[in-house]
């Protein structure tokens, strides 16, 4: 298995390979700088496995909800190589690849992420993860008012998301129970979107390039 995954959907510029059962990993903080970096980084790591485009067997990228220009960066490069290469492509929410992110960091299996809209709305998901170690939407993704985040049942919850870097007390609030801990600075990264891609991947659960679109919210 040959997966090319990435997300350009936070300040983060995130790329990974995967050939067989080995991953190689470029991630950097660096905003506004994805569009000029995400080829050349994708390219360093064909260059590592002595792969070519043509040798993949799919593309995997964060499709959002996100940054809208990172958005479209990411969904450009996912739609040009899938019709250079005529790939199929795997569309994974970056809601999830946060959640995935932080389970693999930290071990956290039931997950409140919120990021920031703008407009003061986050876009808000919950995240539980399963026995095989993914993270599995428990609801759905949603963009409103901090004063307004679906209330989950009381549980163990953790916070991931720069959504509670700004609002952290208008959802305490809204939730009415504490939080085991919060990491707002948690990012999507490329490996995440690897682990949710291949489940997709194994299911079929696909598209062409040219349906490849990103998932706004709004």
């Amino acid at each position: 298995m040959k997966i090319l995954a990435f997300d350009t959907s936070s300040r983060a510029c995130s790329v990974a390979l995967q050939y067989n059962d080995e991953i190689k990993l470029l991630h950097d903080v660096v905003p506004m700088q994805q569009a000029k970096l995400i080829l050349p980084m994708i390219q360093q790591l064909l260059d590592a496995f002595s792969l070519t485009l043509n040798q993949l067997d799919a593309i995997a990228y964060g499709c959002g909800p996100g940054s809208f220009t990172g958005m479209r960066i990411g969904n450009s490069v996912a739609q040009g190589i899938g019709l250079a290469a005529n790939l199929p492509i795997l569309r994974i929410s970056s809601l999830a690849a946060i959640a995935q992110a932080a389970f693999m960091e930290r071990q956290w299996k039931t997950l409140l992420v919120a990021l920031d809209a703008r407009m003061e709305q986050v876009y808000w998901a919950r995240y539980e993860v399963n026995a095989a170690g993914l993270a599995e939407l428990a609801d759905k993704e949603v963009l409103c008012v901090p004063e307004a985040v679906p209330v989950p049942p009381s549980h163990t919850w953790y916070g991931v998301g720069d959504g509670w870097e700004k609002y952290e007390d208008k959802i305490t609030t809204r939730l009415g129970f504490p939080l085991q801990a919060i990491h707002s600075a948690q990012l999507p990264t490329a490996n995440a979107l690897l682990a949710l891609a291949k489940v997709k991947w194994e299911q079929g659960s696909w598209v062409r390039a040219a349906e490849a679109v990103p998932t706004y919210l709004r």
